[in-house]
C-alpha cells in the first residue's frame, strides 16, 4: 500500500522584502505527501516536470525526505511550473502574496493543461494504493473516474468548478472520496453555488466518508455518517508563516486513518485533531510550506539572468543522520538514567521472581539481551532474551514478567507476540509517549518505563538505533551499580563513550590501508561472540546487516570449534570482528592464534564481566559510526525497496 500524490510538479520561489530567500518543491498534494513520508508510511508521487533546474529542485525536494520519485516523468520542451511567494513584514507579522509571475522580471513559467499521462498513471496504480488530489482538472478526473482506489481530495480553490454545471460538479465529486478537505473560502463558494446553509448540507450533497472544513485558529468542523463534530483550537501558536499548515493538518488525518484501519468515529477525530494541531503549531513557526521538514534550497544567479529563468543550486552541507545521533548519544543516555524510568525499575522485586523474559527486535534486541544477562547475574533469576516470535510460540504459563524493549513503545510485533500474556505482567521499556502507548497497547501507565523527559524529548531518526540500544541497557546497568553500592555510573558511562570515541578515531586514522581493504563494499564478516560480549555482537550484526553494505555471520567462540571452521577455511576473504573481555582464556588464546593469519578487527574491553558487556555495547555504537565516516556515507539511512517496506510496516499475526 502506497499513499500517492498525483499531479504536475511545482517549484516555489520564496522572497522576503523583495529578496529571494530560497526555493523548494510545492503544490498542495505533494506537500501532503512530504508530511506523510515523515510519519513512516510508504509514499510516492506520480507527476511530471520540465527538464530544467526547477524540475531538479522539485524532484530532489521529494526524494530528500524519502518520497519515491520513480514515477515522475521529466519532459523536454516544457518549463516546470513555478510559483512565487512574496513576504513582507507588517505590524510584526509576515504577510504574503502568491503569484505565477516572477516579481523581479514578470515572467510566467506555468502551463495550464496538466501534462500527466493518465493511461500511464492508471497502469502503475496498485489496487491498495491511496490517491491524493488537490484539484479536479480534466486529467485528474479521468484517473478518479477509472479506478476504485481510496481517494483523498484537498480542495483549496474553486476556479475549476466555475466551468461546470451544478449537476456536473456533484457527479465529479459525489461518493468518490474517503476524505474531502475544504477551507472556508471554498465552503462559502459551495454554499452560495448550491444555495445550502450548512456544512452538513455540503456533506449530504457530496457524500464523502468524512468532510473536513478547516477554519484556521478557530478550529475545524468534521462531518461523518451525518454527524457533525466541531473542534476548537486551544492556545494557537503565533504565526510566522501559515502556508503549509492546512497541508500538514490533512496529512495527519490521512496517515492516522490508515493506521486506524479506515475507521472513523468521534474518538478517532479527537485523537487525530490533537496530533494534527500539534503539527500545525510547528508548521506556522517556520518559513515556507515545508520549512518544518526541510530547509529551503539556496540557489545562485547565473550571470545577469533572473533566477526564475535559470540558476545553479548552492548545495548545503548535509549532516549525516548517523553523526547527529552519535553526537547526541551521551547526553540522551545520561538523561535516561536520571529519568523516573529508573525509579520504576527499582520498585520491581527481581529477587522474588523466578522466570523473566526480555523481548526486543532490531536495535532494541541488544538492550534486551544485556538486561537479561544482568538480571540473571545479579539475582540468579532465570532471565532470557528472545525475539518476538520466540515468545509467541512459547509456553509462558510460568513466566513472572515480560519486558518489551521498544523505542517507540508501540512496535507491532512486540504487542502481538505478548498479546496472550496478562497485561499486569508486562512492562515496556521505551522513550515513547505514555498516552500514545497506553492507547495502543492497553498496558497501564505504571508498567510503562519511559526514559522520555522534558529535557530528553528529541528522537533518533534513521533505521540504525544508537540511543534505542544503549539507553535501556544503561537503566539496568544502574541497578548493577546500586547493587554494588557504587555511585559513579555517570562517570563510567562518560568514560566508556569517550574512550571508544578516541580509540576508533585513532584506529581509523592509523590503519587506513588495512581498513580500505577490510571495509570493501559487499564484504562478508565473521563476528565472534561469547563470554560477556553477546550484546555488542548482536547489536553490531544488526547494524551491519541493516546498513545494506555488508553481510555477516555470528560465531559463538567455542561452538566455532565444532566444525564451523570447515566453511571458514574455504572463504576467499576471511574478515573477522572479534569482541573480547579483558581476560583471555586458554581456549581463546588458541582461537586467536588460529585466526591470527587472517584480517582481524579485535575489540577488547578494559573490563571483565557485566562491565565488559556494557562497555563493548558502547564500542559497537562508535564502531559503526566510524565505519560510516570512513566510507563517507550516512550508514543509518539505507535505501530500502518498496517491497521490503511492505514487510517492515507489516502489522498483524506473526
Amino acid at each position: 500500500m502506497r499513499i500517492i500524490s498525483i499531479g504536475d510538479l511545482v517549484t516555489d520561489f520564496y522572497y522576503k522584502d523583495g529578496n529571494l530567500v530560497g526555493v523548494n518543491g510545492g503544490m498542495t498534494s505533494h506537500n501532503i505527501i512530504v508530511n506523510i513520508a515523515k510519519f513512516g508510511l510508504e509514499t510516492s508521487v506520480f507527476g511530471v516536470c520540465g527538464n530544467d533546474m526547477a524540475g531538479i529542485i522539485a524532484i530532489n525536494s521529494l526524494k530528500d525526505v524519502g518520497v519515491n520519485t520513480e514515477n515522475i516523468k521529466v519532459i523536454d520542451g516544457i518549463n516546470t511550473r513555478c510559483f512565487h511567494v512574496s513576504y513582507r513584514e507588517l505590524n510584526g507579522k509576515l504577510e504574503f502574496t502568491s503569484k505565477k509571475r516572477c516579481p523581479v522580471c514578470g515572467n510566467k513559467r506555468w502551463y495550464d493543461v496538466s501534462q500527466i499521462d493518465t493511461n500511464d498513471v492508471l497502469k502503475q496504480i496498485h489496487k491498495d494504493d491511496i490517491l491524493v488530489f488537490d484539484n479536479l482538472n480534466m486529467k485528474n478526473q479521468i484517473i478518479i473516474d477509472n479506478c476504485n482506489n481510496r481517494k483523498m481530495l484537498d480542495l483549496g480553490q474553486y476556479f475549476e468548478l466555475e466551468d461546470y454545471s451544478n449537476h456536473d460538479i456533484i457527479k465529479k465529486i459525489k461518493t468518490n472520496f474517503d476524505f474531502i478537505n475544504l477551507n472556508e473560502r471554498v465552503e462559502r463558494y459551495l454554499k452560495n453555488r448550491f444555495s445550502v446553509k450548512s456544512v452538513e448540507d455540503i456533506y449530504a450533497m457530496l457524500h464523502p466518508k468524512m468532510l473536513i472544513v478547516t477554519r484556521g485558529n478557530a478550529g475545524s468542523d468534521f462531518v461523518f455518517d451525518y454527524n457533525k463534530v466541531t473542534k476548537k483550537l486551544s492556545n494557537p501558536s503565533i504565526e510566522v508563516d501559515p502556508t503549509g499548515a492546512g497541508d500538514a493538518f490533512f496529512s495527519v488525518f490521512i496517515s492516522e486513518y490508515v493506521k486506524n484501519n479506515y475507521v472513523i468515529n468521534s474518538n478517532f477525530i479527537d485523537l487525530t485533531f490533537e496530533k494534527a494541531t500539534k503539527l500545525t503549531k510547528k508548521v506556522v513557526k517556520k518559513f515556507g510550506a515545508r520549512g518544518h521538514i526541510q530547509n529551503l534550497y539556496k540557489i545562485k544567479k547565473i550571470k545577469d539572468i533572473c533566477t526564475c529563468n535559470d540558476f545553479n543550486i548552492s548545495l548545503r552541507k548535509q549532516m549525516k543522520r548517523c553523526n547527529i545521533n552519535i553526537n547526541n548519544l551521551e547526553t540522551r543516555v545520561i538523561h535516561a538514567i536520571h529519568s523516573n524510568a529508573y525509579d520504576k525499575l527499582l520498585k520491581i522485586d527481581f529477587e522474588s521472581l523466578n522466570d523473566i523474559v526480555f523481548i526486543g527486535s532490531g536495535g532494541s534486541f541488544a538492550g534486551a539481551k544485556f538486561s537479561a544477562k544482568l538480571i540473571n547475574h545479579l539475582y540468579g533469576t532465570n532471565a532470557i532474551a528472545l525475539y518476538p516470535r520466540d515468545l509467541y510460540y512459547r509456553n509462558n504459563r510460568n513466566v513472572d514478567l515480560v519486558f518489551l524493549f521498544s523505542y517507540s513503545g508501540t512496535t507491532s510485533d512486540l504487542i502481538v507476540s505478548s498479546s496472550l500474556i496478562d497485561s499486569r505482567k508486562k512492562y515496556i521499556i521505551t522513550k515513547g509517549e505514555l498516552t500514545k502507548i497506553v492507547t495502543k497497547t492497553g498496558i497501564s501507565k505504571g508498567n510503562i518505563i519511559s526514559y522520555r523527559t522534558s529535557t530528553n524529548k528529541g528522537k533518533e531518526r534513521g533505521f540504525l538505533s544508537f540511543e534505542g540500544a544503549l539507553a535501556p541497557a544503561s537503566l539496568f546497568l544502574k541497578l548493577y551499580f546500586e547493587y554494588k553500592s557504587r555511585n559513579d555510573i555517570e562517570d563510567f558511562i562518560r568514560d566508556s563513550m569517550q574512550y571508544w570515541k578516541k580509540y576508533f578515531s585513532v584506529y581509523f586514522k592509523e590503519n587506513k590501508v588495512m581498513l580500505k581493504e577490510f571495509l570493501q563494499e559487499g564484504s562478508n564478516f565473521n563476528i565472534f561472540t561469547g563470554d560477556f560480549t553477546e550484546s555488542a555482537s548482536s547489536d553490531l550484526e544488526s547494524k551491519i546487516i541493516e546498513s545494506g553494505i555488508y553481510n555477516c555471520l555470528i560465531h559463538e567462540k567455542k561452538n566455532f570449534s565444532h566444525g564451523r571452521f570447515i566453511h571458514y577455511e574455504h572463504l576467499s576473504h576471511r574478515k573477522n570482528i572479534y569482541f573480547k573481555q579483558k581476560s583471555t582464556s586458554l581456549y581463546e588464546e588458541k582461537l586467536l592464534e588460529y585466526l591470527g593469519k587472517d584480517q582481524n578487527l579485535i575489540i577488547e574491553s578494559r573490563y571483565d564481566g557485566i562491565l565488559c558487556e556494557y562497555d563493548l555495547l558502547v564500542a559497537s555504537q562508535y564502531l559503526i559510526y566510524y565505519i560510516s565516516n570512513f566510507l563517507n556515507i550516512d550508514i543509518s539511512k539505507p535505501t530500502y525497496s518498496e517491497d521490503a517496506m511492505k514487510i517492515y510496516f507489516y502489522k498483524g499475526d506473526l
